[in-house]
């Protein structure tokens, strides 16, 4: 039997969410999830709905606002917007526990997660799969630039046949957070490519995938 509830929820905001979470009154530890250039599709509500079986609230923000933007007309100021909304919605929120805020991000959303963790001081723990390390639109954009900026351990995930983010990329990130004090933890997955934990996608990896994915609960439970 599942142990969360699933529910699709408009706030009283403009911005809609997808949210999943743990049966029961809360608060629950909660992460916000940083969409991927598809949008809050399916594979976007499975990661909710398993963070919740896990025991967490998670909400993915819709930062195209039921499509009046896409992945090419959005900016990091459009995400970080909705971000700030989210954030203002879940300090009213009866299921969401502040004090146990962690991030999740996939492809851009991955790199979004890696930005929120600098530009933010309120995470506990970011979580970014195949993010882009290595891009942005200028240096105060591109995360391997901010990791001195970092307020909360982060996990990075990769997949070693990953064509959008070079091998080297994956090295100077690592090498470069492996400087800093605080832990910044480095898994690549050498046989999976982009977006294997997508069970939408054709890089569908499902050896890779249940082993991302128990490093990122176990992450989780360390950090929040």
């Amino acid at each position: 039997m599942e142990r969360y509830e699933s529910i699709v929820s408009e706030t009283k905001s403009i911005l809609p969410v997808f949210e999943s979470r743990p049966k029961g009154s809360g608060p629950f530890p909660t992460i916000i999830v940083f969409m991927h250039a598809h949008g809050v599709d399916d594979s976007m509500e499975k990661v909710c709905k398993d963070l919740a079986e896990a025991g967490y609230y998670a909400v993915a923000m819709d930062s195209y606002l039921n499509q009046k933007y896409w992945f090419r007309t959005r900016t990091d100021d459009l995400i970080f917007s909705t971000y700030d909304v989210t954030l203002q919605w879940l300090e009213a929120n009866e299921f969401a526990d502040m004090n146990r805020l962690g991030s999740l991000g996939f492809c851009m959303g991955g790199r979004h997660s890696y930005l929120a963790n600098a530009y933010y001081d309120n995470l506990k723990a970011a979580v970014s799969f195949y993010g882009f390390p290595h891009r942005g639109d200028d240096e105060d954009t591109t995360p391997q630039n901010l990791i001195e900026d970092f307020s909360a351990p982060s996990l990075s995930i990769f997949g070693g046949q990953d064509r959008g983010i070079p091998a080297e990329a994956v090295d100077n990130y690592r090498k470069a957070s492996e400087k800093m004090d605080l832990e910044h933890r480095t898994i690549v997955y050498e046989d999976a490519g982009h977006g294997f934990l997508n069970h939408n996608s054709a890089n569908h990896n499902k050896e890779a995938a249940e082993a991302a994915w128990s490093e990122t609960l176990a992450f989780y439970e360390k950090y929040i």
